[in-house]
């Protein structure tokens, strides 16, 4: 990561349920932090957020998006 990013890196960011461990978090930081303050959000909220963001796109609200996957020639 810090080499892709040439070592412009803002923030390490560690979500989801993982960052519940004080262990797993503990040891990331041992890891991690040299590269950049390491930020920790706990929570399991990104099927909520995709299943929202599957309602905007049924609504109308927003257009769906393609991500990643083989490009068309």
């Amino acid at each position: 990561m810090a080499a892709v990013l040439e070592g412009n890196v803002d923030a390490v960011l560690v979500t989801g349920g993982m960052a519940y461990s004080e262990k797993v978090v503990r040891r990331l930081r041992e890891h991690l932090e040299w590269i950049a303050p390491m930020k920790v959000y706990p929570g399991e909220d990104e099927l909520r957020a995709l299943a929202e963001g599957v309602f905007r796109v049924l609504d109308g609200e927003e257009q769906a998006k393609r991500v990643g996957g083989p490009t068309e020639a």
